[in-house]
């Protein structure tokens, strides 16, 4: 999505390092989760066209199958009739107090049960625009979370301490003498255990491993995480939310 003149997309608060990169949405299943949270809490969304004439919606249903957004709308509203003929347009919505944006794609009135329903495409991608540093989190519980998984080359199980964890990714502790992990080595069916009783069947891909501060702490292994399916997401998406509130307080 481009940024338009007339609709910046600019993080709430921006932060010193924030870039738009830090707060695409471009996996599926997140953002699919994300726009079931807003159907279920009924939130707001403007519809907003370059122009700048906008009108208050807000999504009625996600319909997977024919990949559409369900929206409210009322025919003959003259500001909706205008965005029907806007060949670019953004919604605007908030959940849980974070701007949500998304590019809205072919806005138009389709055949319903119950008369003509306004909907959309389902969108591709979209903008959380939330400080990375909320939503990626350091995990300080002990038993701390861990991943396990082969080693490449055929090498055997190891189990790998988590540094830290998002929705998209997380980072491993390599320690010293560790197997190398060459950049790019997808670690398919890995297991995230999250806690006793909450494994995760995830897949990984290595993106870099950085030296920590001091030699003798090892390496930080980042990965990008995926494979994960809605309970999946939902799961971890709490156990985020449970970290961030147990770090809130203390």
């Amino acid at each position: 999505m481009r940024e338009h003149p007339l609709l910046p997309l600019t993080p709430e608060p921006a932060g010193d390092d924030a870039s738009l990169e830090d707060f695409r949405i471009s996996q599926p299943l997140e953002i699919l989760t994300l726009l079931g949270r807003m159907v279920e809490q009924a939130e707001i969304v403007a519809l907003v066209a370059a122009d700048g004439v906008s009108c208050l919606s807000a999504i009625a249903g996600v319909d997977r199958g024919r990949r559409l957004l369900w929206l409210f709308g009322t025919p003959g509203d003259a500001r909706l009739e205008h965005l029907l003929a806007s060949p670019w347009m953004v919604a605007v919505g908030y959940l849980d107090h974070v701007k949500i944006q998304f590019r809205v794609q072919n806005l138009q009135w389709l055949p319903g049960d119950a008369g003509s329903r306004l909907a959309c495409l389902l969108p591709l991608e979209l903008y959380r625009f939330q400080r990375r540093s909320y939503f990626r989190v350091r995990p300080v519980m002990r038993p701390a979370p861990v991943v396990r998984a082969r080693a490449p080359e055929a090498g055997g199980p190891v189990e790998l301490e988590v540094i830290d964890i998002s929705m998209t990714g997380v980072g491993l502790l390599l320690p010293p003498g560790s197997p190398p992990f060459p950049v790019g080595t997808p670690l398919p069916r890995a297991t995230l255990a999250l806690g006793p009783a909450t494994r995760l069947a995830v897949d990984l891909k290595v993106m870099h491993v950085t030296p920590r501060r001091a030699p003798e702490q090892g390496h930080h292994m980042g990965c990008t995480l995926d494979g994960l399916d809605e309970d999946g997401m939902q799961v971890l998406q709490h156990f985020i939310s449970q970290v961030q509130l147990r770090q809130g307080a203390s």
